[in-house]
């Protein structure tokens, strides 16, 4: 007697590519059979084949699809294929292009491992929203899933489990830590440099000001925090949100033992339940970094491997778009350089959909904020617009014109939103990766200035590396992630506008384009010869322009998908030995081979050629010796120090170096320091531009404001130093004119008083003046300025002897004289001409003799 159909185990030949074992029986429909019962074996029908496929491509036509998956795209398919002739490599690398289906490829990838006995098999995501999508496109594949770690389907190779990054690194995994608790055979990373930034806070300590062990960390850094910078110091101690500092390692190395003490003690507070157990090791070999509210404690590089069943993994599979840097494989994933083979990609571009960028200030160095402001409202009445800022800070300036503004836990609803419906004009703040924005989710991108460091640790290396190849690289994958955002398939389409003086001179910069993918460089190529068409284009001639886009422009159109079409592939990995070699000796300091450490890091050290990056590596050389030979460690670091002064100081501190004069012409001075920076006369007008920006009386900006302070005194031919930040004694800026003059500069651009100058910002213009006596003598003349939005003397306040103040309006007429002067030489055959810098110095009043004259005024 037959079974019936309800007892019958398993399902119908197809599901999940695993066919039913020869012999068994299934009951054909019993309709129109009338009484007359047939068995039928449907197993017989597989000629004797049990095994279930292996080959991606054989695989999805055997599964119970639904919807539209009825056949592969001729970019997943190549992608498969080439996997496919090299499954058991360790780590396999796959770029694909936003919008190529990579989610179908990744699950096809994983099923084949199960098919093969390589299993268990999870599938990474960056977020809870991807998680999602990925289960309900095996769904429709008809490949099961489950987002249980226990699910015993799972366990035995029958599911892929699908979670986010969370879940597999985090201090209590369920998959172990230190541990194998849950083997994992064969595991896909998918949109990994998205992923990063989660794996980075994950292995990262950050307690705020109010916990305890912020007391303790205080009272026990605070005197060498106090040797490196006493005005910061005083900053951290007074709460100061923006003032941080990095403590010493070698008071770290000598607190670590204390610190893991204290930091035991709250164990299972909130903020360290899930970061301690992975950083309770390796404490010594991690930077700490203080400011007025918290503390961070974070390695060099996460140390992933304390994930065992991820660090053994049989397979491991990176999904990623084509992006610059591949150097987190190794830095971040552990996987072997050594090892990986050439990344996996279609033989086409031509899967990436329009994207038509825009540079207005490229276009036109007058357009304003408020010019885009203005269109980007216009527009979002009729188009989803989506603006990414990389701040808080600067989200405040478009909150009166925003729909919605997202920031963490409210970027997933928020997403859902633009993808259902017509929102209006959305604002994320420092989100650039892991958000699929396909179709009329978003038809308007605009990434409004250069993305910011999240991290403490990151705002310390982006002032040291900002401008060296390591900076730029890091700055320009953020930027190529964030204008992925709108265009998710072939057939999508958006207008992406970049937009801030500091972000539109390092794209168009030389050294930038280049750190950009094939396809990337092919669209900017494209927007280059539209913006040959449109030279000083206004705010309307820009949105006439976007409207060609949306209308579907055939011309447009055409020449997008061409210019795709004939774009090189991304030749190989792009991988930073450099860093690499930071992460090798990272790893050979966790097992106490710090010989071994210091003898990899002096290699990379003394192979740089970028200062900037050469004294980064310096300071980390300096950590591994310090173990072994302290007084050796601090010779290093002093050798750093001469290279970058802004890297941390030698424990007895930096002998100051007086700003000597040359006998150079100004003119000379003016034409070195933007032939050395600037290649191009856009790039300098940009860099004036910028410039501009940060000199605002607004408070919490003195870092970039007193930087900007300094390259305003080179740019003006003249010698320019910031002494205490340098050196940690003096002002804060220090001007040398060519006559021989030396302005003694304080900056309180922060300033909110309405009650004049107070007695003490004029003391400590005053004792700055001390300092210059001390260290210069008292027959060289000196001027007190300082740059106040008032003029005016505050309660008991006296005014040095001479002093100059650049109050509100000056400042404004200083950055409109400097954008005006940047202007006038800017060209190549300008600034080649002294007789022309020299009239420009002297119709902006920028000569030794006027300046003051000019630009300052007496107080009152």
């Amino acid at each position: 007697m037959s079974l019936p159909i309800s007892s019958v185990p398993g399902r119908q030949v197809g599901f999940r590519g695993v066919p039913l074992a020869h012999g068994m029986k299934l009951r054909s429909s019993e309709e129109n059979l009338g009484d007359e019962k047939m068995d039928i074996d449907f197993g017989a029908l597989l000629g004797g084949v049990s095994a279930a496929p292996t080959n991606p491509r054989e695989l999805f036509l055997t599964l119970d699809k639904k919807g539209s998956f009825s056949f592969l795209r001729d970019v997943q398919s190549d992608v498969l294929d080439a996997w496919y002739a090299d499954p058991d490599r360790k780590d396999s690398v796959i770029k694909l292009n936003v919008g190529s289906g990579k989610t179908v490829v990744g699950l096809l990838i994983l099923q084949s491992s199960l098919n093969a006995g390589i299993g268990p098999a999870v599938y990474i995501c960056p977020d809870n929203l991807l998680v999602e999508q990925v289960i309900a496109e095996a769904d429709h594949l008809g490949i099961e899933t489950t987002t249980d770690a226990y699910d015993a389907s799972f366990r035995s190779g029958k599911r892929i489990l699908v979670v986010n990054v969370y879940k597999l690194f985090n201090g209590r995994s369920v998959f172990g830590v230190g541990e194998q608790r849950i083997e994992i055979g064969a595991v896909i990373v998918d949109d990994a440099h998205a992923c990063l930034l989660t794996v980075s806070d994950q292995f990262r300590i950050e307690l705020p000001n109010t916990h305890p062990a912020y007391a303790w960390a205080l009272q026990a850094f605070g005197p060498d925090i106090k040797r490196q910078n006493m005005f910061g110091h005083l900053s951290i101690c007074n709460a100061d949100p923006q003032a941080y500092e990095e403590v010493p390692f070698w008071t770290v190395q000598e607190q670590a033992e204390n610190l893991l003490s204290v930091l035991y003690q709250h164990r299972e507070d909130a903020e360290l339940r899930f970061t301690l157990p992975f950083i309770k090791d390796i404490i010594p070999y991690c930077r700490i970094v203080m400011s007025g509210a918290k503390l961070e404690i974070q390695p060099v590089f996460p140390p992933t491997d304390l994930i065992d069943s991820f660090h053994r993994a049989s397979r491991r599979i990176y999904m990623t778009a084509t992006l610059s840097d591949d150097s987190i494989l190794a830095t971040h994933f552990g996987a072997d350089p050594s090892k990986l083979k050439e990344p996996i990609t279609p033989s086409s571009l031509q899967a990436m959909g329009e994207r038509m960028i825009l540079m207005p200030q490229e276009l036109n160095s007058d357009l304003t904020i408020n010019d885009l402001r203005a269109l980007l409202v216009d527009e979002a009445s009729r188009h989803n617009v989506v603006v990414i800022v990389p701040s808080l800070k600067a989200a405040a300036d478009w909150s009166q014109v925003a729909n919605q503004v997202l920031i963490g836990d409210s970027v997933s609803s928020g997403v859902a939103r633009l993808r259902a419906q017509h929102v209006g004009l959305t604002v994320l703040i420092n989100r650039y990766d892991g958000i699929d924005l396909p179709q009329n989710a978003c038809r308007v991108l605009a990434i409004v200035g250069l993305p910011e460091a999240s991290s403490l640790v990151g705002r310390l290396d982006a002032a040291v590396l900002g401008s060296s190849a390591v900076g730029l690289r890091r700055q320009m994958q953020r930027i190529e992630q964030g204008m992925g955002r709108g265009v998710r398939s072939a057939d999508d389409y958006c207008a992406v506008i970049l937009f801030g003086s500091e972000l539109t001179r390092r794209l168009i910069s030389k050294e930038g384009h280049e750190m950009l993918t094939p396809a990337t460089q092919a669209q900017m190529n494209l927007s280059k010869q539209l913006a040959a068409q449109m030279t000083n284009a206004s705010i309307s001639d820009i949105q006439s322009v976007i409207g060609r886009i949306m209308q579907r422009d055939r011309g447009w159109v055409a020449a997008s998908k061409m210019a795709l079409l004939h774009a090189p592939k991304q030749a190989g990995l792009r991988i930073d030995d450099s860093q690499v070699a930071v992460k090798r000796a990272f790893d050979a300091e966790r097992y106490n081979e710090h010989t071994e450490a210091a003898a990899i890091l002096s290699q990379a050290a003394n192979g740089a050629t970028d200062e900037p990056y050469k004294a980064w590596l310096k300071v980390r050389l300096a950590e591994a010796t310090n173990f072994f030979d302290p007084s050796e460690a601090q010779r290093i670091l002093q050798s750093a120090n001469r290279l970058n002064r802004r890297v941390l100081r030698p424990a007895e501190g930096v002998a100051y170096e007086k700003l000597h004069g040359s006998k150079a012409d100004q003119v000379v001075g003016v034409q070195n320091f933007l032939r050395d920076r600037f290649l191009q006369g856009p790039e300098r007008i940009l860099f004036s531009q910028s410039l501009a920006d940060k000199l605002v009386f607004e408070p919490e900006t003195a870092e970039p404001f007193e930087a900007a302070v300094l390259d305003l005194g080179r740019a003006l031919g003249l010698h320019s130093q910031r002494p205490e930040r340098e050196f940690n004694e003096g002002p804060d800026n220090l001007w040398l004119l060519k006559d021989g003059r030396y302005l003694i500069i304080e900056c309180k651009n922060g300033s909110t008083t309405q009650q004049g100058i107070s007695k003490d910002d004029l003391g400590q213009l005053e004792q700055a003046m001390s300092w210059f006596r001390k260290r210069y003598g008292f027959d060289v003349p000196a001027v007190p300025v300082i740059i106040h939005p008032l003029t005016s003397m505050g309660y008991q306040a006296t005014a040095p002897a001479g002093l100059r103040i650049i109050d509100g309006s000056k400042l404004d007429l200083l950055r409109g004289a400097f954008t005006d002067f940047i202007k006038m030489i800017a060209a190549d055959v300008a600034l080649g001409d002294p007789t022309r810098v020299r009239s420009a110095l002297t119709a902006q009043r920028f000569t030794e003799a006027a300046f003051l004259d000019r630009y300052t005024v007496p107080p009152r």
